[in-house]
């Protein structure tokens, strides 16, 4: 009886049917390897029609400009408070050092983010900061297409100074920031944010953040941080206002909308102790993350084509085959990373552009390098 319903679900979506909430809790909660194997064949069924044979890449450079931060999300290994060992805060030339290192190396996108430093104001007020760390780099290089500041940033941003949300998207967008990365997301499930990451923005703030981006005419990305303490049920539901969000934004007819999707499966070694200890082990698994974002590609792909695996968290051979699992995209070269680096993942720092080229070509798929937002370069 299994089969048939899962059967069903998938030829439904291979026709071009957006699956329900039930339906996708359904290929979620599947352990039988035969029907595992057509989640992942319809997935890439899907990715094939969706968004081609060709996988992209961006050349981008990270830029973390400090690590000190007054949450303490229990997930995180990156966070400092200020004067602890390993505590740094980037000045304006060690920030544009890193631009130009990027800059002479190809990249076509600076994606900046960092911890929420209370300090980080000029004038006592947290927004003119931001703006000088958009100019700095915007200055020296107009051309680069900044990709930085979450909506917990914008959040935190406007509760410091008192602005609404709209102002500091508008003020950000008219320095230079073209995009806004869909992180802190987590999981969008206000149980699982109260153990996860109390003090962070809660599920409708930032749903609300990201479509007033939408409107304002800014770009987002999106991202799910999975395989720690969320049930299936929480994962579907994730996706589920994701879609929705999508489908407001294109439905309004919004100026911008979501470019993608990333599964960001929780890496453990150097958490914090306690959320450690409850999830039982130090490096994502694996097959979870595969079946995770081929249920991703079949739930959203109507919607957001573009899928993406993150070989910082899963290693580049772990990356490469979720390019047969429904992701079209194999990320950044990023030069540099310490958010999940510091939590003690495996996949590394810094991919050169040739490693990603082969390792697409490796799996018989051309390549295509992008820029962020999904135009060839």
């Amino acid at each position: 009886m299994k089969h048939k319903t899962v059967d069903g679900i998938l030829d439904r979506a291979l026709m071009g049917y957006d699956i329900s909430l039930a339906e996708g809790l359904v290929l979620l909660k599947q352990t039988d390897p035969e029907a595992i194997a057509a989640i992942r064949m319809t997935a890439d069924k899907l990715r094939h029609t969706q968004a081609s044979d060709t996988v992209t890449y961006v050349i981008n450079r990270n830029i973390n400009f400090t690590n000190i931060c007054e949450q303490h999300c229990s997930f995180c290994a990156f966070r400092r408070d200020d004067g602890d060992v390993g505590a740094y805060w980037l000045d304006w030339a060690q920030i544009l050092e890193k631009a130009t290192d990027g800059v002479r190396r190809g990249a076509t996108e600076i994606c900046m983010q960092g911890g929420l430093n209370p300090q980080a104001k000029i004038n006592d007020k947290s927004l003119p900061y931001y703006l000088k760390l958009v100019e700095t780099i915007k200055q020296e290089f107009p051309q680069v297409h900044l990709h930085a500041f979450s909506p917990q940033e914008v959040q935190f941003i406007a509760r410091v100074d008192g602005l609404e949300y709209a102002d500091v998207i508008a003020a950000l967008q008219d320095a230079g920031v073209g995009s806004m990365p869909g992180t802190a997301a987590e999981v969008l499930d206000d149980e699982v944010r109260r153990v996860l990451c109390p003090e962070k923005i809660d599920t409708a703030t930032w749903l609300e953040i990201v479509s007033t981006a939408h409107k304002l005419g800014l770009h987002t990305t999106s991202t799910m941080l999975s395989g720690h303490i969320e049930t299936p049920e929480q994962q579907i539901g994730h996706l589920e206002k994701l879609r929705s969000l999508q489908q407001t934004a294109i439905n309004q007819g919004y100026p911008a909308k979501i470019t993608e999707f990333i599964v960001l499966p929780f890496v453990g070694q150097e958490a914090p102790k306690p959320l450690r200890r409850r999830v039982g082990r130090d490096q994502p698994i694996l097959n979870d993350a595969l079946l995770l974002g081929a249920v991703a590609r079949i739930f959203l792909g109507n919607w957001i084509p573009n899928h993406q695996p993150s070989w910082v968290k899963l290693g580049l051979a772990g990356a490469k085959e979720a390019l047969v699992w429904g992701c079209n995209d194999i990320g950044g070269t990023l030069m540099e990373e310490h958010i999940t680096t510091m939590a003690g993942a495996v996949g590394g720092t810094c991919m050169e552009v040739e490693t990603l080229q082969m390792a697409i070509a490796s799996i018989g798929r051309p390549y295509q390098q992008r820029d962020t937002l999904y135009q060839k370069v």
